[in-house]
This record gives C-alpha cells, structure tokens and sequence, in this order.
C-alpha cells in the first residue's frame, strides 16, 4: 500500500553492499533503478523532473534534503523521472513560502519512492570507488539477501544499452511561442535577463526546431525568451519532418540513457548534420559524436551536480577559459574515435572528459553540459544565445 509514513526498508547494491533506512512510498513490489549520486547542494525538485534521471535512483550527498518543499514552478517536466530518492534526511516540513507541499508527499503522490536515515556519503564512496549500481530497496525483511541479488540480476536492466528517449519524448510535435516580455514566466529569478536586443527586434524570429530525447522546461524557457519560434519534435521524427520545422536552426535536447542504442535517431541525424545550423546538449551532444561515426562509453559514475568546472579549448587545443557547469550524465564521448575536422571544444577539469564539440564542416556545435541549468550556474546561458544568434542571422 503507498502511505505517507515511512517504513522500514532495506536496500541493495548490485556488489552487495547493503544499507537500511526509512521509506516513503509503495514498498509492496521492490523498487529497483541505477544508483547515481548528485553532488548538487540545492535543485531537488528540478533534478528529480529532469527527463535525464529516467530509470535511475537519485542519491543527493546533501546533508538535509527537501528544504523547500515542492513548488510547482520549479519543475523541469510535468512528472518525476527519476525512479527514486536516497539521502542521508528528508525534511517532511518545508521551510519556504512557495512550497505546496513537502518532497515526501510529493514523492508519493507521483507514484515513485524516497529512503532517508542512511549514510548517503558511505553510499556515495561505495558508487565512486565501484561505479554506479543497480539496486533494489523492498520493505525490511521480505527478502534474504540472496533473493535480492538474484532479483537485480535477473529483473533490473543495465543502463548500457538502453535507450530511453521513446519513454520521455513528446507523443506529437508542438509549438512554443517566442516570447518578448520575459515577466510573463511568473516566478522565475533570471526572467529580467532575456530581452531581445533592440538591434535585432526587426529581423524576423528564427524557427527553431527542438528535436526532444527529454527535453526540459528551461530549455524550452531560454529558447522563447531570446525570441525563438519553436518547434518541438519527437525523438522519432525524420530527418525531412525536422528539416521541415526548423528553417533556422536544430537544437538538439538532453535525455537518458545509452546514445549508442538510439540508432534510429542517429540514422536520421546524419541526414541532418551539415543542413542547418545545429546545436546539441548532453544526449544530444553524444548522439552528433554517433552520428558522425565516433564512440561513446559507459562512465564508471559520471557527472552529476551544478559546480562541475569545463575548460574551453581554442581551435588549436590551447586552454581560454574556465566555466562552472551544471551536469547529468553517465557516458561519455570518446575522443580518440572523433574524425578528422570535429575536434573537441571543451574539457572536464578534472578528468579530461570531453565535454563539447566543434564540427564546422557540419556547422554542428555541442556541450556535454547542461547550458540551460536548472539547477546549477547561469553563465553558459550564452551558449544558447549565440545558438540563437547564429539561426537568427542565418535566416534573414
């Protein structure tokens, strides 16, 4: 039964390591997913909604999650992806006057579970130091450990090679409006940021297509507001359909899973590239490296939080500038695949990861970052501006 008090639960990794704690949510069936850990401070009904963390189980290394309640407004789709919630407490008493309720109650209304009481950074060092883990939680003592295992190896798929964009995409095409008077987004701290410039308001709006594996709702936001028509697409839109709705410009979204097992997108993407101007953000971003005949690899627990730092590289390698980034993601692009005239644009700091790419040859640009945050640092917003810009100018 779902009931809005916790429960005792247990919860297993696929190595065996074992935790217990409290559960919110429907425990009757065990609740299963990959483990990944956020290293975000703030966001959580953000990252929770972001179509990225579908089939996965979030564990936030924050000390008290739930702070602020769910809002509503801050939502980056109109449901929670992410299979669960793991953290070391969650408030079920919100301290924010915008909350309509708190992440507990939230969690359990949308159908989806929450386990606090445990030493969530222990578990985050057990993913860092073995990589990210299915797992599955189930009330205490309905199973042995054995049963558990034997549970998550045959019932709990592998995120590699799954592709997931047909579960978040858009059933049907749509349209999003460019919007010139950024106060009519209601709550939203940046919305005094987006005015077009005045030099431009006299060129006609770009039309830009949204080509949608997951796409989010401040995308969607930033896009409008810098005076882009939309044209939001499903994942599985042709090639023609595409270039049909987007004269100006392609952007091309985030989402979960493997990109190497999205072959239908890939196939239509290489009839894409080189068209129109393009510009791809995370799965979008790895989908481009397919689409012209790199690789992508599996992390051992990938990038998740909005303090990541990515250095810019100039066309001759050299280091510009440091940005601090918000990030989701789980594989990679391999650079060492990458054919000749695509070189790399970005770096992680920490760990040499690709992270951008630039194929001028196909008038193609991509981040694997997310430019558009929600949550996480604002300054790669200019990112999207010069997308924008550049669609804008090739149109008129």
């Amino acid at each position: 039964m779902t009931t809005r008090e916790p429960v005792a639960v247990s919860f297993i990794l696929e190595n065996g390591v074992e935790f217990e704690g409290r559960g919110w949510g429907d425990f009757s069936t065990p609740r299963s997913g990959e483990f990944v850990f956020c290293t975000a401070m703030s966001g959580i009904e953000e990252s929770l909604t972001d179509p990225s963390f579908a089939g996965q189980v979030l564990v936030s290394t924050a000390a008290h999650v739930g702070n602020t309640g769910y809002t509503g407004e801050d939502a980056e789709s109109s449901k929670i992806w992410a299979e669960g919630l793991v953290c070391r407490r969650l408030e079920e008493v919100p301290s924010n006057w915008r909350a309509k309720s708190s992440i507990p109650e939230w969690i359990v209304k949308e159908g989806r579970f929450a386990v606090d009481g445990i030493d969530a950074r222990a578990l985050t060092i057990v993913l860092r130091e073995s990589g990210s883990q299915r797992g599955l939680v189930y009330k205490r003592g309905s199973m042995t450990k054995g049963e558990a295992l034997d549970y998550i190896r045959a019932k709990v798929p592998s995120m590699k090679g799954r592709d997931l964009t047909g579960l978040v995409t858009c059933e049907k095409p749509y349209e999003v409006a460019a919007v010139e008077q950024p106060g009519r987004y209601g709550y939203w701290p940046m919305q005094s940021s987006f005015a077009r410039p005045a030099d431009q308001k006299q060129l006609a709006k770009p039309r830009i297509a949204v080509w949608d594996f997951g796409v989010k709702t401040n995308t969607l936001r930033i896009l409008s507001a810098m005076g882009a028509d939309l044209q939001v697409m499903p994942a599985t839109a042709k090639a023609e359909e595409i270039l049909a709705a987007g004269r100006e410009g392609i952007f091309l979204s985030n989402g979960p899973g493997d990109p190497a097992a999205a072959t239908h997108i890939i196939a239509e993407l290489k009839k894409v590239l080189g068209k129109k101007p393009i510009f791809g953000i995370c799965l979008g971003h790895q989908l481009v490296a397919h689409a012209v005949d790199a690789k992508t690899y599996k992390m051992k627990f990938g990038h998740r939080g909005i303090h990541h730092p990515v250095v810019q590289l100039s066309p001759t390698g050299e280091p510009q500038r440091t940005w601090i980034t918000s990030q989701n993601h789980g594989f990679a692009v391999d650079a060492e695949s990458l054919p000749k005239g695509v070189r790399v644009s970005f770096v992680h700091a920490d760990d040499g990861s690709v992270e951008g790419l630039s194929a001028p040859e196909y008038n193609c640009e991509t981040v694997q970052f997310h430019p558009e945050a929600a949550p996480g640092p604002m300054e790669s917003f200019v990112l999207i501006r010069d997308f924008v810009r550049k669609a804008m100018f090739c149109g008129n």
